[in-house]
């Protein structure tokens, strides 16, 4: 049984050159600045999906940081639970297989080309859905989404693995501090890219998996009904006009059959009562002043809505 000789590197060193990544990423960008726009950014993607499913232009919303950060917590903490509980199993497997190993080579060997062809497999995956090869075709869009950043991922984590091991099995090499810096700097960065493109693929189908809820559930929009002195013309499917009999009323017609969808940038955001039967349903933007008036109630049954 031979005892195997490690690159050249790996240990103390390895640390060191990643400690000395993290260091120059530091000085880049801050943690605490990373986080706040990983937070607004996964909002964004969440927010403009929900909203462009319902019709509605997210510009036309003016949202704040504040409010994307509100709306990316969903998409975050449950991908980031899933990845803590994950690095914790994978750590512990980790220090067991290099204990196991570290006086096996040809088990190492083994173990370094298995990671290596699953690694390749998966990011052929990845680069098949980049490039829509004919394979993925009979996947669903749900299913689709996500594909291309976990396999591509999961594919170099694999490899940079295989090299981790297949290191053990070789004679020390010579290699320069530099040479190693950016060769893990490179597989952190694509690490992270992958990771940060799979959490915005999760939270774009929770944007989409909240209008399905929607419809599934009517009652969680609020009822609206408005007051206007004139006419507005409102049309949708449910919504109706009734003009009120007082000919000296301020409001002399009223509009119900409709949804509260959102109130920002100074408008309330309507859709149709049915809206979620019709599929040519529009959202309605209406101003935020004196010269409506709106009453809004709970909603505890499902509209009469044709199917």
């Amino acid at each position: 049984m031979t005892t195997p000789h490690p690159e050249e590197g790996a240990g103390p060193a390895a640390g060191q050159d990643f400690a000395r990544v993290w260091s120059a990423l530091a000085h880049v960008v801050t943690p605490t600045t990373f986080v706040a726009a990983l937070m607004v950014y996964i909002g964004s993607v969440r927010t403009t999906a929900f909203y462009r499913l319902l019709g509605v232009d997210p510009k036309m919303l003016d949202l704040s940081y504040q409010e994307y950060v509100l709306n990316s917590v969903g998409s975050v903490v449950e991908p980031l639970v899933v990845i803590l509980l994950l690095f914790l199993t994978a750590f512990a497997v980790h220090t067991l297989l290099t204990r196991f190993l570290a006086v096996r080579r040809t088990a190492s060997k083994w173990v370094a080309g298995v990671l290596a062809v699953l690694g390749a497999a998966c990011v052929v995956m990845g680069v098949g859905k980049l490039a829509n090869w004919d394979w993925t075709a009979p996947l669903t869009p749900r299913t689709k989404a996500p594909l291309a950043p976990m396999s591509l991922g999961l594919g170099v984590l694999m490899l940079g693995y295989a090299a981790t091991f297949w290191a053990l099995t070789e004679p020390v090499r010579t290699t320069s501090p530099a040479g190693r810096t950016v060769r893990r700097t490179a597989f952190v960065m694509l690490l992270t890219l992958t990771l940060l493109w799979t959490v915005a693929s999760y939270a774009h189908t929770r944007g989409t998996d909240e209008v399905e809820r929607y419809k599934r559930s009517p009652g969680l929009l609020p009822g609206a009904v408005v007051y206007a002195p004139r006419r507005l013309y409102l049309e949708g499917p449910g919504i109706t006009e009734t003009t009120l009999p007082d000919a000296n009323a301020l409001f002399r017609y009223r509009y119900e059959g409709l949804r509260l969808l959102a109130h920002s940038n100074h408008r309330h955001f309507l859709l149709p009562v049915c809206w979620a039967t019709s599929p040519g349903a529009r959202a309605i933007a209406l101003p935020d002043d004196t010269s409506l008036r709106l009453e809004f109630f709970a909603v505890n049954e499902p509209p009469a809505c044709p199917r």
